[in-house]
């Protein structure tokens, strides 16, 4: 069976007006020589209409159909149907600003890396913001806003893995001329007066993409050195073209943070590695070693003195600058710290007073109290001091001499002189010898029965000194706990006057 087919939803159901045929779907108006041409052979059930509210305005309920399939399209990822959806939208209604506004993300997302429609978009979020209701102009202007920051990182983003496999002068230039293509978008908001700045965190995130890119690019370019067994000068020559674009990535990355914070400690500390990464690096050339008779490989290119220690001058510089962000980030945050701590204590010194004043008589009666316990524990250090040194005096004489200790010095004495004696006796005094030597262990004997005696006096001094120790190590004792709990106590109205009424 043949029917008429709308070409923009697809729909068989029309309703005549006049001349003209209009698709109950899509509100989409034709005359009877379009309908005429649009009639198709169609099998089974037409494709249900899109659904919408009852048709006042003809016009209008087919400007929301169409807006209806410009989003489902633009949702499927399908931007250049959307567009088109969107631009016979603004041909129904040059002021439809939701048209405005999809065709502007629709444009914005259909662009590639050699053909970029970012400004355009910009030009169409500029229409939609014109012709937005009042109270929506400022949502839409955010919303333009934060959609040409996504595209601008989305773009940067395709930069990044584009530079990461070809670290080449054109990639490199592309991060600026993306950049650019950003600025100029957000300038045109700008100049509309739709847009007060570059967004928040935007250079930020810019700067993190390109170090990222150098990093990878970076690694490729010491797997790709790697992997040539004898390099070239073209090998050599290439791979100090993509360290010196390389190293120029990072500056832009350097640069296009706002200030320098701890990302760029990193970024410096790169930028050294890449300065330095062909100091060493050489080419090599095949020679015939006539010695051998076989052919050879040497060096043939490397960098020359100079521009090694050019480029270890501007590494240690750019390691210099990372470590004084360093310090210097350490020392601001310090200060902050400090400056909170401060704070912090003068307002909780605030929030005392006030609660004091309020409570006058309660602290004064804490104050005096403390006052009080502060003499006692005065006096509890000088009683401890007396009681040590008694207690020290009577160990003392625990430890002191014994009677029974001179005897045996002058025993032993006795002995010695008898034992000089007895070696000065001639090899015929045998008599006078072993007279001498019975003396000298008579002398012994009672020097074992002395010894046995001092020790028995010096446990009965020790004994005796204990039973003077004793009660003052228990007062000693007393006095430690009675210490312990002024102290305690002597804390506790601390607390009590530092608390925070707050906690």
């Amino acid at each position: 069976m043949k029917k008429i087919v709308c070409e923009l939803c697809e729909g068989t159901e029309f309703t005549k007006d006049g001349g003209m045929f209009i698709c109950n779907g899509c509100g989409t108006k034709y005359t009877a020589e379009e309908a005429k041409g649009m009639m198709q052979e169609v099998e089974g059930d037409a494709p249900a209409p899109v659904a919408s509210a009852p048709v006042g305005n003809p016009n209008q309920q087919q400007l929301e159909n169409i807006l209806m399939l410009a989003s489902s399209a633009y949702e499927a990822d399908n931007k250049e149907e959307a567009e088109n959806y969107c631009n016979q939208a603004i041909i129904l209604d040059a002021m439809c600003y939701r048209a405005w506004f999809l065709k502007g993300k629709a444009v914005g997302w259909q662009s590639k890396i050699d053909h970029l429609r970012i400004e355009e978009a910009a030009h169409s979020f500029c229409k939609a913001i014109d012709f937005a209701p009042e109270e929506e102009k400022d949502s839409i202007k955010e919303q333009a806003v934060e959609e040409i920051r996504k595209l601008g990182i989305a773009l940067i983003t395709l930069r990044k893995k584009r530079f990461s496999g070809d670290p080449s002068d054109a990639e490199l230039k592309g991060f600026t001329s993306d950049r650019k293509t950003v600025i100029d978008a957000l300038i045109v908001l700008l100049d509309h007066g739709n847009a007060v700045g570059i967004p928040d965190g935007y250079c930020e995130e810019i700067a993190t993409l390109m170090n990222e890119a150098g990093v990878a690019a970076l690694n490729m370019a010491r797997k790709a050195w790697d992997g040539v067994e004898h390099p070239s000068d073209k090998d050599l020559s290439t791979f100090i073209d993509w360290c010196s674009n390389i190293e120029e990535l990072f500056r832009y990355a350097i640069d296009e943070s706002k200030e320098d914070d701890e990302a760029d400690i990193v970024r410096y500390r790169n930028l050294a590695i890449v300065i330095e990464e062909p100091i060493g690096k050489n080419s090599q050339e095949r020679y015939w070693d006539s010695l051998w008779s076989e052919y050879r490989w040497r060096n043939s290119k490397s960098l020359t003195d100079a521009a090694v220690a050019s480029r270890r001058k501007s590494a240690k510089e750019a390691r210099a600058k990372a470590d004084a962000i360093e310090k210097k980030i350490k020392a601001e945050k310090a200060a902050k710290k400090a400056a909170e701590k401060k704070a912090a204590e003068e307002a909780k010194q605030k929030r005392l007073d006030a609660y004091w004043a309020a409570h006058k008589e309660e602290k004064e009666k804490l104050e005096a109290e403390k006052k009080e316990l502060i003499g006692k524990r005065l006096n509890l250090d000088a009683e401890k001091d007396r009681l040590m040194k008694e207690l020290n005096s009577a160990e003392a004489e625990g430890k002191g001499s014994v009677p029974a200790k001179e005897e045996e010095a002058r025993l032993t004495e006795q002995k010695r002189q008898l034992e000089e004696q007895r070696a000065a006796c001639g090899l015929f005094a045998g008599k006078e010898k072993k007279r001498l030597g019975e003396e000298i262990a008579a002398i012994e004997g009672r020097l074992m029965a002395v010894k046995d005696k001092i020790k028995a006096e010096k446990a009965a001094k020790k004994e005796e000194a204990e039973k003077k120790a004793a009660p003052i190590r228990e007062k000693i004792d007393a006095n430690n706990t009675e210490y312990a709990k002024v102290t305690k106590r002597i804390a506790a109205i601390d607390a009590e006057l530092t608390k925070d009424p707050e906690e």
